[in-house]
């Protein structure tokens, strides 16, 4: 049975983790050299509310808490509902940077969107600001410049009806 531990960032609406699936670990402060690197989860231990994620390259185990993986894609033999590897890795990690420092608030949202339109804002301004790593920073500001480029893209196709 699924609890919060066992989704992607705690958050149900992000695809499953379990056994077997591939993860990147995201977010770590105690061991940074590992964010970004992806692993295999091998088991969840509730007691310590941890996955036992098999690293890839180096084989090494690491305990990791759910809010620091990113799910990335099931175990070899289950296929996914649908295969977006680009698109959705990316949304899975806004998903999980926007619960993580909570930037889902009204205020924060608009602060946001103002920073946005206002000016460029750099991945290292953005974590800055808002206490989190960069490359989080840089996740969150791809995904927003993804819905930019759709929004332009559909805003063209629309005009040219």
């Amino acid at each position: 049975m699924a609890t919060n531990d066992t989704f992607a960032g705690g958050d149900k609406g992000i695809r499953e983790l379990v056994q077997g699936c591939t993860a990147e670990v995201q977010g770590l402060v105690g061991a940074p050299q590992h964010n970004g690197t992806q692993g295999e989860l091998l088991h969840f231990d509730r007691d310590k509310g941890r996955w036992g994620v098999k690293l890839a390259g180096s084989g090494e185990v690491l305990g990791v808490k759910p809010i620091n993986l990113v799910y990335i894609k099931g175990p070899e033999g289950i296929a996914d509902e649908e295969d977006d590897e680009g698109l959705g890795v990316m949304k899975r990690r806004f998903d999980r940077i926007v619960k993580k420092y909570q930037l889902f608030s009204e205020d924060k949202a608009g602060e946001i969107a103002d920073l946005l339109t206002g000016k460029v804002t750099t991945p290292k301004e953005f974590a800055e600001k808002y206490g989190m790593l960069e490359s989080e920073a840089n996740s969150f500001l791809a995904w927003i410049q993804q819905g930019v480029e759709f929004k332009e893209k559909t805003a063209k196709n629309a005009d040219a009806l």
